[in-house]
């Protein structure tokens, strides 16, 4: 009796696990389609002379990595890139834990109209935003030099995007203002995930607002702060539209160009798909590292209830 109802449990599990992979074979079927494959044949074409379809190609080894780290402009660069990764990271969840800490605070009804407001840039193409605050910043008529002539602050009114040392930090600060609403929204769900006893018991203890931030806000917010810190980096490392859009394609000379611009200046500029695919290898690589320590830095720091 006993082996028959194992039997009929077995058959069950394994019906129902046959179920539940076909529910997930059309998903699996184009994220091997299009990331795993790509992303292989990417891998194996960056150690090729390849320069299009249709055009043959052969296997030349090392060859575009030693081309691109042998390339002066190449650390410029990944500088820049790394530059942006940590204006970009740092500012906008710095900014995305204290707005979402003062939504709590507000109240839903108020809050729900602010949590709007913040996720409206999110929804609008990156190219159109890129394109706005070019205007905006622009140097002869954009509206920020204008505001400060009129106040007498010609002093401040700079080329924003023109200088060569402004260019970047700038270019950070417009992604983190367009993408700021969606990682608030996840901060907002771990803050109301938190149980309000655990500030009671602050409070009786006579803990200060401070105290209650660090010692029980930060520890309980940990998880959402490796899911944002992970995809924050993702997202502005593989980020091409609005830097691109803001900087007119990289400029000024090299000083605005990151990884993923370099790999399509290489692709449509100089035609160098090989090149460009190397440097997309370099930027995978250094994705996938990020990505690991982060994790395994920011993963021993969370608390779970």
């Amino acid at each position: 009796m006993r082996k028959r109802t194992l039997r009929k449990v077995s058959t069950f599990t394994d019906r129902w696990a046959a179920e539940g992979f076909l529910f997930v074979l059309p998903a699996l079927f184009f994220v091997t389609v299009f990331i795993i494959v790509p992303v292989c044949l990417n891998f194996v074409l960056a150690f090729t002379n390849y320069r299009g379809f249709g055009v043959p190609y052969r296997y030349i080894g090392l060859r575009n990595f030693q081309s691109i780290f042998t390339d002066s402009s190449f650390y410029l660069v990944l500088g820049n890139t790394f530059k942006l990764l940590l204006i970009y990271v740092v500012a906008l969840n710095i900014v995305a834990v204290f707005l979402a800490i003062k939504i709590v605070d507000i109240g839903r009804a108020f809050g729900n109209f602010i949590k709007s407001l913040l996720y409206f840039p999110c929804l609008l193409a990156p190219i159109v935003v890129g394109f706005v605050w070019r205007m905006i910043l622009n140097y002869q008529r954009g509206l920020v030099n204008v505001s400060l002539r009129r106040l007498g602050l010609d002093f401040l009114a700079l080329n924003w995007l023109g200088e060569k040392g402004l260019v970047i930090p700038v270019i950070s600060l417009v992604i983190v203002w367009f993408a700021t609403g969606y990682y608030t929204i996840i901060y907002y769900a771990g803050l109301m995930a938190i149980s309000p006893e655990y500030y009671e018991v602050a409070t009786i203890e006579g803990a200060s607002g401070t105290q209650k931030f660090r010692f029980v806000t930060l520890p309980l917010l940990a998880p959402a702060i490796t899911i944002n810190v992970v995809l924050s980096t993702m997202g502005v490392l593989g980020a091409y539209d609005l830097p691109t859009t803001l900087s007119s394609g990289g400029g000024p000379g090299y000083f605005g160009t990151t990884l993923a611009i370099q790999v399509i200046r290489y692709v449509y500029e100089s035609y160098q798909q090989g090149k460009a695919l190397s440097v997309a290898v370099v930027m995978s690589g250094i994705a996938i590292v990020l990505s690991y320590f982060e994790l395994k830095l920011l993963v021993k720091r969370e608390v779970h209830t």
